[in-house]
C-alpha cells in the first residue's frame, strides 16, 4: 500500500462537502478545525467501524494500524494521516472507524487535499477523480440540509440525572474524602437526558457556529453519534515521538463588554484557587506522561495561560515528554486515559469516589476523540462541550474539579454555564429553570 495525494488550489466549505458526501453514511468523522488558531486543516472522511474494550483492545488496535501500514514519501502540511478515527469512553469502550482515505481542507490557502492510501495510483485517480466531479456539485448544502432537517415537534425536554440539592451534597462529600486526605481534587459531573428529534448533524452544524472551539468534531459511530466543541486537547503525539497535553482547569464566563471580559481573564489567570486546581492536574498529567517518555524529557513549557472562547475563558497548561522507542501513540493514550482534567487527583482515588457518588456510567462523555494514524501519529481531545445521540436520547456532560477551597453553589453555576451553548443547539430548555 503506498500513500497517495492530490492538491486542489480552489474552495468549498468543508461544512457543504461533509453534508455532501458523508451525511448518509453509518460510520464517518469531521475534525472541525477552522476556529483552531494552530489547527488550519479540517479533515474529512468516513470507513468501517471496529470496537472493543481498552481491556482487551490493544492487540486489535495494533493489528489494525498494522494492516493499514503504507510505503510514502509525501511531505504535506498536516499532521492527519490514514489509520484509527473514533472516541474512547469514561469507562474504556472503544469505537474506532477504519479511515484510509480522507479530504484535508487548508483553511489558510483556501485548498483541498485528497488523502489515501491505495494499492497503486490508478485506485487513487479513480477515487479522486469521482471526488472532484462530486464536489463540482458542491455549495450550499448546509442551509437545505438543515431546512430539511428542521424539527417541528417543539422544544425538547430534558431531566437531570442528578438534582441541585442532589449534585451540592455530593460536592460535600466529595470535600469531607478531600479534609480527611483522601483526595486532593475530584471531578464529578452531572448528566443532562434530552428525549429529541433533532438530527445530530444538524444540531452539530448549529453548534460549531454558536460555540466555535478549536477540537470541534462530529463523529457518526454506528447508532451513536457525538457533536463536540471541545476546547480542550489531551494527547498529541508527533511521528517522531514528542508527547503533548494541554489539561484545562479553571472557567470563567465572558464580559459582557471589552473591558470587563480583560478583567475577568486577569482574575482567572491570578486565582489562587483556579491556579491550585490547574497545578493539580499538571503534576498528574506529568506522571502520566513520564509512564511512557524518556528520562528527563517531561517538561511543563506553559503554565497558567489563558485561552479565550466565544462563552468562556479556560485557564490552561501544556505538558510535554518524549515517548521511549519501546512505546507508540497508542500505549501513551493507555498510560493517560482517563484524562486526569476530568477524574481529579491521585487518579486511582479520585476515580473510586467518583464510582461511588455519581449515579450512573459517563459514556463517551470525559472520555476521548480524535485518531491514531499508521505512522505512528495520534492526536486527541477530550470529550467535553460535547452531546451524544443515540436511539433518539441526547445526553450532556457537565463537570468541575472539586477542592477543599469550592464553593458548591459557584461550581454548580458553573456546570450551568458549560451547559448553556449546548443546551441552545440542540433546542432545548434550561433543565435547572
Amino acid at each position: 500500500m503506498q500513500l497517495h495525494s492530490a492538491y486542489l488550489a480552489g474552495w468549498v466549505h468543508p461544512a457543504d462537502v461533509f453534508v455532501q458526501f458523508y451525511a448518509s453514511e453509518s460510520a464517518a468523522f469531521w475534525f472541525d478545525r477552522e476556529f483552531s488558531e494552530d489547527g488550519r486543516f479540517s479533515v474529512l472522511g468516513a470507513g468501517n467501524l471496529i470496537s472493543s474494550a481498552l481491556s482487551s483492545g490493544q492487540d486489535d488496535i495494533s493489528l489494525a494500524l498494522a494492516r493499514m501500514e503504507y510505503e510514502s514519501e509525501l511531505e504535506l502540511p498536516f499532521d492527519w494521516r490514514p489509520g484509527l478515527v473514533g472516541a474512547l469512553s469514561y469507562e474504556g469502550q472503544e469505537q474506532f472507524i477504519e479511515a484510509s482515505r480522507a479530504i484535508v481542507f487548508d483553511h489558510k490557502a483556501q485548498g483541498i487535499y485528497f488523502v489515501g492510501i491505495f494499492e497503486d495510483q490508478n485506485d487513487f485517480d479513480f477515487w479522486h477523480h469521482a471526488a472532484l466531479l462530486r464536489l463540482g456539485l458542491s455549495g450550499g448544502q448546509v442551509a437545505n440540509y438543515l431546512h430539511a432537517q428542521k424539527n417541528e415537534e417543539g422544544l425538547a425536554s430534558g431531566v437531570l440525572r442528578h438534582s441541585e440539592e442532589q449534585y451540592l451534597n455530593m460536592i460535600r462529600q466529595a470535600q469531607s474524602h478531600i479534609s480527611v486526605g483522601d483526595v486532593y481534587q475530584v471531578c464529578l459531573t452531572n448528566e443532562i437526558i434530552v428525549q429529541t428529534a433533532e438530527d445530530p448533524l444538524a444540531v452539530f452544524l448549529r453548534l460549531r457556529k454558536s460555540n466555535p472551539a478549536p477540537y470541534s468534531t462530529f463523529l457518526k459511530l454506528g447508532e451513536t453519534s457525538v457533536a463536540s466543541s471541545s476546547p480542550e486537547q489531551f494527547l498529541r503525539v508527533k511521528p517522531f515521538g514528542q508527547v503533548s497535553t494541554k489539561p484545562i482547569k479553571g472557567t470563567r464566563p465572558r464580559g459582557a463588554t471589552p473591558e470587563l471580559d480583560i478583567a475577568i481573564a486577569n482574575e482567572l489567570q491570578s486565582d489562587p484557587k483556579e491556579r491550585a486546581e490547574n497545578l493539580m492536574i499538571v503534576d498528574l498529567m506529568r506522571n502520566d506522561i513520564g509512564k511512557v517518555s524518556v528520562v528527563g524529557s517531561v517538561a511543563v513549557p506553559k503554565l497558567f495561560e489563558i485561552e479565550t472562547y466565544a462563552t468562556v475563558h479556560q485557564l490552561v497548561s501544556t505538558v510535554t515528554g518524549q515517548l521511549e522507542e519501546s512505546e507508540t501513540a497508542w500505549s501513551a493514550v493507555l498510560a493517560a486515559f482517563p484524562g486526569g482534567s476530568m477524574t481529579g487527583a491521585p487518579k486511582i482515588r479520585a476515580m473510586e469516589i467518583i464510582q461511588n457518588l455519581e449515579r450512573g456510567p459517563r459514556g463517551f462523555y470525559s472520555g476521548c476523540i480524535g485518531y491514531l494514524a499508521a505512522d505512528g501519529s495520534s492526536e486527541f481531545s477530550m470529550t467535553i462541550r460535547s452531546i451524544v445521540f443515540k436511539d433518539g436520547v441526547a445526553t450532556i456532560g457537565v463537570g468541575g474539579g472539586i477542592t477543599i477551597d469550592s464553593d458548591p453553589m459557584a461550581e454548580l453555576e458553573e456546570t450551568k454555564l458549560k451547559a448553556r451553548a449546548l443546551l441552545a443547539a440542540l433546542n432545548a430548555p434550561d433543565p435547572w429553570a
